[in-house]
């Protein structure tokens, strides 16, 4: 609706009227700086030094994430030079600076900094001015100049700023937690390399074995003290385990390639050597699984996240209800005719919700928020399963490297023994000898594939918890500047 005020009439002095409009011009001119002084700052460094401190004792580096993001990402790492021994810390070091993946989560976080920016941004007003021509004898030249300004974001402002800012919090914990679940993969990366290493030393002492084994049997079978099928057996054994042996070493470099993309360094080099062990079955103390399950849901990140999103959904849900009320706009306009009338117009513009009265803008907020809650519910019923499942299978783990290492390995190592000892004294056969060395090399293999699975296990657990059982037993808090 528009309401119209003529202030003009024959008396009305021209000059007077151009003053008055320029102090409405240069009114509007001072609103709009003071709402433009009152905006949010756009700058990400604050949020990206948050995400980066989140991160800190969860990861397994020993610097500072912070530092290591403030170099470029195209900077290569001088932790490492890649030739060196690597070892897991600096792998972890090296990921968190030269990984893409990594600075993509933090592009997210300015992204949603911006977003935050833009919310609190009043509409511009819009200006809008003509100039006609006259095309009877009455001469003159009607103009006209109005400025128009909407006034709903003021009543608005609050819950998109707070939506926003929600949004923001939960962008930053989830790129926290991203970053926790990169230096994961590396440290799952790093424990099968290594398990890829130590097979190589197990297939290089079993080439030995055969190795001694065919020629011990060629020895006999060449003064008729053995039958030249156990010769042939015994080479058969020493082929397959030099065959072995070449696809170790090639799994070791599949392993190192992968670790290396999940660095950032996929085109270098793997000619270098790991520093380090499987260490997963020397952890004494074995978490109790309840204190475990309630340590997860409250310190790690992700869940965190989730409740921010919750209370971005309830924010939303606040603004999507102010849709029913109608929007508003104020206007000012300057018109002379062709008679040479002058007017200033004081105007304003309502939006009555008829057709659209906000009913489906709403029921999709509604429906947001209930996404959201249920979107909590079932990360906490999988971080509780992912906790509980990490646990048994450590134990589990760690219980067969115990069977086999102590029960299995070591004996079969004395009946390989005293099989070649009796071998040499002729009581036992070539076959039989044979048997046990395959034996022997199955268990080997068996115990470091179980010492692999416990070290993956507990890079899964402490994930579980949020990165580290040395974490304080508290939730993250993500509080978003306003400067």
């Amino acid at each position: 609706m528009d309401c119209l005020i003529d202030e003009s009439d024959q008396g009305t002095d021209m000059s007077l009227t151009r003053k008055a409009l320029g102090w409405v011009i240069t009114g509007c001119a001072l609103l709009t700086c003071l709402m433009q002084a009152g905006c949010l700052s756009a700058n990400p460094v604050p949020d990206r030094t948050r995400t980066a401190e989140l991160t800190d004792g969860r990861t397994g580096s020993d610097r500072k994430t912070r530092t290591l993001w403030n170099q470029d990402v195209a900077d290569v790492s001088d932790a490492w030079d890649g030739i060196t021994p690597l070892s897991i810390q600096t792998a972890i070091t090296v990921a968190l600076q030269n990984d893409p993946d990594l600075r993509l989560e933090l592009a997210r976080v300015a992204e949603a900094r911006a977003d935050l920016a833009q919310s609190s941004l009043p509409p511009n007003p819009v200006l809008g001015f003509g100039i006609g021509a006259a095309i009877d004898a009455g001469g003159g030249t009607p103009a006209m100049i109005e400025v128009m300004q909407q006034l709903t974001w003021l009543w608005t402002m609050s819950d998109r700023i707070d939506v926003q800012d929600q949004r923001l919090a939960s962008t930053i914990l989830s790129a926290a937690h991203r970053t926790v679940e990169r230096a994961t993969a590396v440290r799952a990366a790093f424990a099968r390399a290594v398990a890829a290493r130590d097979l190589i030393e197990i297939e290089t002492a079993y080439i030995r074995t055969t190795s001694g084994t065919f020629d011990l049997v060629g020895a006999l079978a060449g003064v008729g003290e053995s039958p030249r099928v156990d010769v042939d057996r015994a080479l058969i054994d020493h082929r397959s385990a030099e065959a072995d042996r070449r696809d170790a070493v090639r799994a070791l470099r599949n392993r190192k390639i992968e670790l290396l993309r999940l660095m950032g360094w996929p085109d270098q080099s793997t000619e270098w050597a790991l520093e380090g062990t499987l260490e997963g079955t020397r952890r004494n103390a074995v978490p109790d699984e309840g204190e475990t399950v309630a340590r997860a849901l409250t310190v790690r990140l992700d869940i965190a996240a989730g409740r921010r999103d919750i209370d971005a959904a309830e924010a939303e849900a606040r603004l999507a209800g102010l849709s029913r009320i109608p929007e508003v706009g104020v206007g000012l306009g300057w018109r002379r005719f062709v008679s040479d009338r002058q007017i200033v117009q004081p105007g304003m513009t309502v939006s009555i919700p008829v057709l659209d009265d906000g009913h489906a803008r709403i029921a999709r907020a509604s429906a947001r928020l209930e996404a959201a809650h249920l979107g909590l519910a079932i990360l906490e019923e999988n971080v509780v399963e992912e906790v509980r499942l990490s646990l048994n299978e450590w134990l589990q783990a760690r219980e067969q490297v115990e069977a086999y290492d102590i029960g299995l390995v070591s004996s079969a190592r004395e009946v390989v023994r005293r099989s070649e000892s009796a071998f040499k004294a002729g009581s036992v056969n070539a076959t039989e000898l044979l048997l046990t060395q395959r034996r022997l090399i199955t268990l080997e293999r068996r115990l470091l594939m179980e010492r692999l699975a416990a070290d993956l296990a507990w890079i899964r657990l402490e994930h579980a918890v949020g990165g580290s059982f040395d974490l304080p037993l508290e939730a993250p808090v993500v509080h978003v500047e306003k400067n």
